[in-house]
């Protein structure tokens, strides 16, 4: 019985960790529907252990419950975009704050080795020019990490995270417009000055001007077609999308 419940929990976890990352991704589209059967079909695995995936999902904002309807990927709107901005302004700054107080030099040295890291990465995927390729976002999500690991807030942290990666998503929006409005390299290196400079207050400006130059950006594109280049319009999905 033991074994039973471990392979089932390891079973969800496998299911809850690649769906994350196709949501994330914006594999799985948001609005999307997720039809159980369907999982339970492609990974070979039981109702229950896909049921708990989802609802692992559902507790980090990935997904929404419906009743009767099933799993549906959480929307993107406007509003859910610049609130979430906001809290990651809130919670980004506190972890800074804490970081640049308490790191040491190793701290210091993570800071710069994740820097040369990104900067080293190409940001776009090879042949395309709106699409973020998975080692530079590996290296971003790095880079912001370093930045705070001198924070000893563990509670704090995870907060952090957890906001992160529900930006995940209007950060691959951003990628079309991002080009031609703002030098993302410059802004990190900034935010890593500012840092290694232990100057909070600067520090701080500087991640909220970091954080909203995204979320500026995808409001002023939304809904209408990048100037141009005739592409598509950035959608907004909201979550009782049909």
């Amino acid at each position: 019985m033991l074994a039973m419940d471990h392979q089932k929990q390891n079973n969800a976890a496998l299911v809850r960790r690649t769906l994350r990352q196709r949501i994330l991704r914006c594999e799985l589209q948001p609005g999307e529907r997720i039809v159980i059967n369907d999982v339970c079909e492609e990974f070979g695995v039981s109702l229950g252990a896909v049921r708990e995936a989802l609802s692992g999902l559902e507790g980090e904002g990935l997904l929404h419950a419906y009743a009767k309807r099933g799993f549906q990927v959480t929307g993107v709107s406007l509003e859910d975009m610049f609130d979430l901005t906001q809290a990651r302004i809130e919670v980004e700054c506190a972890c800074l704050r804490l970081s640049i107080a308490q790191g040491d030099l190793a701290w210091e040295s993570q800071v710069v080795a994740a820097l040369y890291r990104l900067n080293g990465t190409p940001r776009e995927q090879r042949g395309s020019d709106d699409e973020m390729s998975a080692a530079w976002s590996e290296a971003h999500a790095n880079f912001h990490v370093a930045l705070v690991a001198g924070c000893r807030n563990q509670t704090l942290l995870g907060i952090r995270q957890t906001l992160f990666d529900r930006a995940e998503r209007y950060r691959r929006l951003s990628i079309p417009v991002d080009a031609d409005h703002r030098d993302v390299a410059a802004e990190h290196d900034a935010l890593a000055q500012a840092a290694l400079q232990r100057d909070p207050e600067n520090a701080c400006r500087l991640m909220e001007t970091h954080l909203s130059r995204t979320a500026m950006l995808i409001s002023e594109a939304a809904g209408r077609r990048l100037d141009g280049g005739g592409e598509e319009p950035i959608k907004m999905v909201p979550s009782d999308a049909s």
